[in-house]
């Protein structure tokens, strides 16, 4: 049997099929509805099901995954694999999820999970399982877009890392400005919180890690499916 685990984001909906903690199948959708579920769970043995949605709510989709699966959801009866204080509707639904993939990767350590995606999030999970929230900030794109909106002679690119922190052109002074700014912000975060929590362990995931992969010094740069391994970890965790 397979887990079915559901990832809605602000832009894209991104499924995986995991068996034995492992993705074996991965889909995105620019919209995922009721056929294109049925066509997953007719082609794969789905027992159990998991959803991350920080978008509007799909009462249909998850009518839909109660009545054919096991499902499990970020609601306020949820078990959770870690100590949360904060109004938990108060957090976006990644969030959580990858607070759950910490807990079962480190369950002992102090890590925090940077996730750049639509916003930058900065979430650390302590020694003890506690969670506590971070920052969060406009991602790359959400940057790029609002410079071209509110600056006439300026249009959108496609950032790259700088190989100057000097600029020779408009696209270049863009990459220095947004892409190596959002590297000096990260880094003063990680500085901050390392003198909190001590051997801090830096996590950077999401669909904009790609960027600065390799760019800062003494971090784990995972894949984009970290949130994947948390709602895995959800439904291990509640079985």
């Amino acid at each position: 049997m397979s887990n079915l685990l559901i990832d809605i984001g602000n832009t894209l909906t991104k499924v995986a099929i995991s068996t034995n903690n492992n993705i074996i199948e991965e889909f995105k959708f620019d919209e995922f509805n009721e056929s294109d579920l049925l066509i997953i769970l007719k082609n794969y043995k789905i027992n159990y099901s998991a959803l991350s949605n920080v978008s509007k709510p799909n009462h249909d989709l998850e009518r839909n995954l109660k009545n054919l699966t096991t499902f499990f959801s970020f609601t306020k009866n949820i078990k959770l694999p870690f100590n949360i204080d904060y109004n938990i509707d108060e957090v976006g639904d990644d969030r959580l999820a990858l607070m759950c993939a910490a807990c079962h990767e480190y369950p002992d350590e102090n890590v925090l999970v940077i996730d750049l995606g639509t916003c930058i999030t900065y979430d650390i999970k302590s020694n003890e399982n506690n969670y506590n929230p971070g920052g969060i900030s406009a991602g790359l794109n959400m940057r790029l877009n609002s410079i071209a909106k509110n600056a006439f002679n300026l249009s959108i690119i496609k950032p790259h890392y700088p190989k100057k922190i000097i600029a020779h052109d408009t696209k270049s002074s863009l990459d220095i400005g947004v892409v190596l700014g959002i590297q000096l912000e990260i880094e003063g975060f990680i500085s901050k919180y390392k003198s909190i929590f001590p051997g801090l362990k830096v996590i950077i995931t999401g669909g904009d890690a790609k960027v600065l992969s390799g760019k800062i010094k003494n971090t784990i740069f995972t894949n984009s499916n970290y949130t994947f391994k948390g709602l895995d970890y959800l439904i291990e965790y509640n079985k």
